[in-house]
Parts: structure tokens; C-alpha cells; sequence
């Protein structure tokens, strides 16, 4: 098995932004900010225009020709995405799944909803 830490170095891997960056790309409407956490926690607080995509399931919203596929995904090829959770862990796996699956601009929210609630 994995240890934690082997796990988290995926952070290497991929675009970390901190809350300061994703404040200044919450209104630009090239930007998708993208919620992983389960429904509950997003339908209690999100941030501005966030999408719900629960991690458990992100490859199929993201696979093509899955029943769950996101059409967003194929019409807007060139948006940046900005993927957060509670704390950080689970978006910054999430951010290597779509990359790992096509995605070009994702980046990882780092501190998650946590992070983001101190900073207002």
C-alpha cells in the first residue's frame, strides 16, 4: 500500500494555485471553479459559479461517451478549470485525474474551502 505522503506527491505533478490566485479568477468567464466534494457539503457553501462534480465519480463525467459525460468538458476545451475541496487532498487528486485525462488548464485549489473561508 501507499503511504499518505507518496500519495500527496502528485501535488509535484500538477498547477497548484493558492486562494489569492482563485479570488482573482472567481469572476472571469473563462474560468470554471469545480467543487469535488460530495453534494451535501457543496449544497451548504461553495464558492461563486462552482460546478458539483463529486470525486467519486469525475471519470465519468469526464470519460467520453459515458452516461454521466459532461458536455461542458468537450464545448469548452480552452476554459480553465479551478478544482477545490474541503481541505485540499481530494482536488488535488482530482486535478491529476483530469489531466490524466485530457484536461489541458486544471489547477488545484490549494487549502480547499477551508483555506478560502479564512481568507474573507
Amino acid at each position: 500500500m501507499k503511504k499518505f505522503d507518496e500519495l500527496m506527491s502528485i501535488s509535484n505533478e500538477i498547477t497548484n494555485i493558492s486562494i489569492d490566485e482563485a479570488k482573482e479568477k472567481l469572476n472571469d468567464p473563462n474560468v470554471q471553479f469545480i467543487d469535488v466534494r460530495n453534494k451535501v457539503s457543496f449544497e451548504a457553501e461553495t464558492i461563486g459559479n462552482a460546478i458539483n462534480l463529486e470525486r467519486g465519480l469525475l471519470e465519468f463525467y469526464l470519460a467520453d461517451g459515458s452516461p454521466l459525460e459532461n458536455e461542458m468538458f468537450k464545448t469548452n476545451p480552452n476554459k480553465e478549470y479551478v478544482v477545490f475541496c474541503g481541505l485540499g487532498g481530494q482536488s488535488a487528486l482530482a486535478t491529476k485525474t483530469m489531466q490524466d485525462m485530457g484536461l489541458k488548464n486544471v489547477k488545484n485549489m490549494t487549502g480547499g474551502m477551508t483555506a478560502w473561508k479564512e481568507k474573507k
